[in-house]
């Protein structure tokens, strides 16, 4: 579920700009890193060494992460 929810967002972003900062945009990220946190899959430490990173690129990073 976390996948498909992952690939969602990272599609939305890429073909709407209006969507980032979007109340569903921030609930799904939310939810999204709420999970990799819940589950130990990253530490906050993972992401705040990635705080300059665009919303793209942090989700692809945590998709690299779950299919490790």
């Amino acid at each position: 579920m976390i996948h498909k929810l992952l690939k969602s967002e990272i599609k939305n972003l890429s073909l709407n700009p209006d969507y980032w900062g979007s109340k569903e945009n921030v609930t799904n990220e939310n939810n999204i890193f709420d999970w990799f946190l819940s589950h130990e899959a990253v530490t906050q430490e993972w992401f705040d060494d990635r705080i300059k990173y665009t919303s793209i690129e942090r989700l692809k990073e945590l998709e690299q992460e779950y299919k490790n």
